[in-house]
């Protein structure tokens, strides 16, 4: 299938979708991928946090059950959560819904770590709309939001990555900082060799840049000016000493595998958004997600989130070419829904996708 680049706006197709009451629009991963570009899923991002900040959305944090307790030994493959993220997006006229879970050694036997579904419905009707795949819009966004921050914190002339974990969201972390950055040379290092190689054989084609495979990660992250940390690691992989001065952090796992005395380190800690990320730093996701142990770290060690202080010109940004800045954001429901939403659209203008009756 091959779909032409499309912006971050609903095509104005879109309100002519060819179904009727109880006819869904399936998108699948595929589909996904071909059709939601990098600028579009960043520039649908940035919209949402600044929505957020607006009050014009309405989410609830996840709902998480927790197929193992976390509290005793991790099961061969992984403390398993069930999640789900719901969220109104009023600009849009959407709301939406995803079913997430994660095994983060689920590959270990040929299964993904992470696997969703996102249910997109219109908000003037309650009319579901689509049931797009959860798990490409959860890497698109997931890069999208880190490159938000990374806008605000990093320094605009920024040209060195690294990248720690060769994943599906390394990739989108290095795809949705391309947009923003004139990026010259990346470093890339992950504890599978193989992967590390596709990985850089992958990206230096899609992006023009080349890719050196770095023997650990320390020597990855030696001269970055971003240094992206997306690995499925339970310990700290990235410690606060080997951040270079000026560097800026994008942490898409909490403070799992990125040493959390970053937060007191470097000169800036911010968040995406307090409604989210709180929850997993002082809140009743203390200890099971974001690795954090009670009272480890609390708002007072937070500069600012994006969402309602940043985007807003409420606090600063980076203010110094010399500070060291992280952001840390576990990703909030809003996001997935206003970024499926956008798939929805695209989809209908392609017209792509398959429509099957539901009730």
């Amino acid at each position: 299938m091959t779909v032409e680049a499309s912006s971050g706006s609903p095509p104005s197709s879109a309100t002519e979708a060819p179904s009727r009451p109880g006819e869904i629009l399936v998108v699948s991963r595929d589909e996904v991928e071909a059709l939601l570009t990098p600028a579009a899923c960043l520039e649908r991002c940035l919209d949402t946090f600044r929505w957020v900040g607006e009050g014009l959305v309405e989410q609830e944090n996840p709902a998480n059950l927790y197929v193992t307790d976390r509290s005793g030994p991790e099961p061969p493959y992984g403390h398993g959560v069930v999640q789900s993220f719901p969220a109104m997006v009023r600009p849009i006229g959407r709301a939406a819904v995803k079913w997430l879970s994660s095994f983060r050694n689920n590959p270990l036997r040929g299964l993904p770590a992470i696997s969703a579904l996102d249910l997109v419905t219109d908000i003037e009707t309650g009319m579901p709309l689509a049931l797009v795949d959860g798990t490409s819009v959860t890497n698109m966004r997931t890069g999208g939001h880190s490159a938000v921050g990374a806008k605000f914190l990093a320094r605009p002339e920024s040209s060195r990555v690294a990248v720690v974990g060769c994943g599906n969201e390394g990739r989108t972390h290095l795809l949705a900082l391309n947009e923003l950055f004139d990026i010259a040379e990346v470093s890339a290092f992950d504890i599978d060799p193989a992967g590390l190689a596709r990985f850089a054989e992958e990206m230096e084609s899609r992006i023009g840049v080349p890719i050196s495979a770095a023997p650990d990660v320390e020597t990855a992250v030696g001269d970055a000016d971003i240094i992206c940390v997306v690995t499925t690691a339970r310990q700290p992989v990235l410690m606060e000493a080997w951040v270079p001065e000026g560097a800026h952090v994008c942490a898409a796992n909490g403070f799992c595998d990125v040493d959390p005395g970053c937060a007191a380190g470097f000169d800036k800690w911010v968040v995406g958004w307090y409604g989210r990320d709180l929850a997993w730093i002082e809140g009743d996701e203390v200890g099971r997600l974001g690795c954090l142990e009670p009272k480890a770290l609390s708002r007072a060690d937070i500069h600012a989130d994006i969402a309602t202080e940043i985007v807003s010109g409420r606090k600063p940004g980076r203010e110094d070419d010399r500070e060291r800045t992280i952001m840390t954001h576990m990703g909030m429901p809003a996001l997935d829904a206003a970024v499926a939403s956008l798939v929805y659209d695209l989809a209908i203008s392609a017209g792509a996708g398959r429509w099957i009756e539901v009730f």
